[in-house]
């Protein structure tokens, strides 16, 4: 037995020798004999208490050590065992040390190789240094990820870190794939409401027989039921063409993954004068209530219907995708909506001080034509009008001299600042051929005046004026003059055009339908028959439309020089230097497209600050969706948009190539 510090173990210890031994000697002086016995005893028992300490200690140190061994062993264990995978790399990500649960976990990585390549949706790198956690799925299993940096450790494990002092960074793996999976399961349970309508059945019925219309509707109703009850929804029939369903967020993607195969099976069911029935469905889900969800349903609607129905609109946290919307938009015969729609306007107008109208900036034949219809609409009753124009005019140059020349519309024309001082409270504002606000000529007006009308063509987009007091939106119509037109016929009996304001509207039809050749309806003609009595001049249009000698020239050049993609796409870029590129590029755009065997063509053009381009399509692509991917817009054969200016022609037509092969993969489903 060891026995250290044996003697005295601390200073009280000491202490209470010394007086002890001081009270000896002080005995010792009266009588030594007792002094001596004293001092034995004492001894004696200082020993037997000193021995009993020490053996006390020795059991409780090896207790101590008996508990420290323990502790060490079950921290190892739980190391090791714990159902955490535990890594440890260093500052290239090199595994560096892990434990036998993440080794079972992810057996295909050892120490020395790099963590990086197991997670490669996450940078390491921008973690080191930090602490935090992050998700990740490795294989079929996800994982919470909780990191922490270790600042110049002195050895992760002696026996095993060559290099101690070294910076590392630790990482625990929770496995919660169960949980992940019963929160996807519950997600995918969340409801989704969606409205249905039959968007043409009334026109599709119109020439059928009572018999025929009421076996018609049986089969289509019959389709759609059956088509929702395959995927477990619920659909009721509120009205004769239209539904509310509701159906689950996997029901949902498995129509999305199915392209929404309804839609063609509606569209295939034959009638006896071959006209196909379209179906138009709005979705939404995941707003914080069903009011909200219910509302968004209804907008989606309402935007798959203003794009020309026959598609499928989802609304998702304040995102919009859609679907379909391969057919051409069907052509209504009925003139009622006009005729209510030019009355309402003519209420509008007889009780604003100020009419301002505008189209897109960058303006067309189409805008500018029924810009100048709608400006008659108001000074036909007395009511001051002007035309705000963007400051680039180059494509409508000659009209707008024309304008400028016709006697009593000298001032008709004005710049936004000019219109921006004439806005007042009563102020009605016009938005024509288009409905998005960052596109118009004037979009400051857009916020300065509350009241707004919108008159378009276009598909509805994503983006629209906010709160208009009226729209008038078809996407059946060839343009928006076409509309116009329509609209000053039953505007009132007054109405006497004269030959700029005629001409004017009928150069937009001509240009929108490539001379009558394309998006052509019966309505088209009429409105053209109308302008044509009123007085619109064709060889003013045609001077309007006629191009010098050199740009023609231009043209032959970029046509020499265009280049065929996939077998079906052509595309050609206009110099930067071309005269009048914006109009040479829709010539070449079609030009291209009436190619054999080419149903995609694309013009690229230089617009003063970056590039565009005029696209257009035989109708087998819709061309308005490969654009509106890309931030542009149009109609489904003809259509365009602007880029960055920092895109070269080339990574433009890639992208829209690219848009186009993603619409064919689509459409081959």
């Amino acid at each position: 037995m060891e026995y250290r510090n044996f003697w005295f173990k601390n200073r009280s210890d000491r202490a209470y020798a010394a007086i002890v031994i001081l009270l000896i000697l002080v005995l010792a002086w009266f009588n030594p004999i007792v002094a001596g016995l004293c001092t034995l005893v004492a001894f004696g028992v200082y020993l037997v208490l000193r021995k009993t300490e020490i053996e006390q200690e020795r059991v409780w140190r090896h207790y101590l050590n008996a508990v420290s061994a323990s502790v060490t062993e079950a921290s190892l264990y739980a190391t090791q065992n714990l159902p955490i995978g535990i890594a440890i790399i260093d500052e290239k990500s090199m595994l560096v040390w892990s434990n036998s649960v993440f080794r079972d976990w992810v057996q295909e990585l050892s120490e020395g190789d790099r963590l990086q390549k197991l997670l490669p949706q996450t940078q390491l790198a921008k973690l080191w240094g930090k602490s935090g956690y992050f998700s990740t799925r490795i294989g079929d299993n996800y994982y919470r990820v909780i990191y922490k940096f270790l600042d110049r450790v002195n050895g992760i494990n002696a026996a095993e870190n060559d290099n101690p002092g070294e910076a590392y960074m630790v990482l625990y793996f929770d496995d919660v794939t169960e949980a992940e999976h019963s929160k996807q399961e519950s997600v995918a349970a969340l409801p989704v409401f969606c409205y249905v309508q039959l968007d043409n059945l009334g026109e599709v019925s119109s020439d059928l027989t009572e018999v025929q219309r009421s076996a018609l509707w049986a089969e289509v109703n019959t389709m759609v039921l059956d088509e929702f009850g395959k995927i477990d929804g619920f659909i009721k029939s509120y009205e004769r063409n239209n539904y509310i369903a509701c159906i689950s967020r996997k029901s949902l993607q498995q129509l999305i993954d199915d392209n929404f195969k309804i839609l063609e099976k509606v569209r295939s069911i034959h009638t006896v004068n071959r006209i196909p029935v379209t179906l138009s469905i709005g979705c939404a889900y995941g707003e914080e209530s069903f009011a909200e969800q219910e509302g968004e349903a209804r907008l989606a609607l309402d935007l798959a219907l203003g794009r020309g129905g026959d598609q499928v609109v989802i609304r998702a946290d304040g995102e919009t995708q859609t679907f379909g919307g391969r057919s051409q938009a069907l052509a209504k015969n009925t003139r009622v909506r006009a005729r209510v729609v030019a009355q309402a306007i003519h209420e509008l107008i007889s009780q604003a001080d100020m009419v301002l109208v505008m189209g897109h900036a960058r303006e067309d034949y189409d805008s500018l034509g029924a810009a100048v219809g709608v400006a008659y609409m108001a000074t036909s009753e007395g009511v001051p009008a002007h035309v705000v124009i963007s400051e680039d005019q180059e494509t409508v140059e000659k009209l707008v001299d024309q304008v400028r020349a016709t006697p009593g519309m000298e001032d008709l024309l004005i710049s936004e600042e000019a219109a921006q001082e004439l806005v007042t409270p009563q102020t009605v504002l016009f938005v024509v051929d288009t409905h998005k606000p960052e596109m118009t000529a004037a979009p400051s007006l857009v916020e300065m005046i509350q009241n707004r009308v919108v008159i378009d063509h276009h598909r509805r987009s994503n983006t629209f004026i906010p709160d208009p007091l009226l729209v008038y939106l078809e996407p059946s119509s060839s343009s928006t003059c076409e509309l116009v037109t329509e609209l000053l016929q039953y505007y009132s009996d007054t109405i006497e055009l004269n030959e700029t304001q005629a001409s004017a509207l009928y150069a937009g039809i001509v240009v929108d339908t490539k001379n009558f050749a394309v998006q052509t309806g019966i309505r088209t003609f009429d409105a053209a028959s109308y302008l044509r009595r009123s007085g619109a001049a064709t060889e003013l249009v045609r001077d309007l439309f006629a191009l010098d000698f050199e740009t023609v020239l231009t043209r032959a050049d970029v046509l020499t020089r265009a280049e065929k993609i996939d077998g079906d796409i052509v595309c050609a870029t206009i110099p930067d230097d071309a005269e009048n590129a914006q109009i040479l590029a829709g010539q070449v755009a079609d030009m291209m497209i009436n190619i054999e065997n080419i149903h995609t063509s694309i013009a690229i053009y230089y617009n003063g600050e970056g590039y565009s381009a005029s696209v257009r399509s035989d109708g087998e692509i819709n061309v308005q969706r490969v654009m509106e991917e890309l931030g542009g817009g149009g109609h489904q054969t003809v259509a365009g948009g602007q880029f960055a200016p920092e895109e070269t022609p080339e990574e433009i037509k890639n992208k829209i190539v690219a848009q186009i092969r993603a619409q064919k993969e689509e459409n081959a489903k």
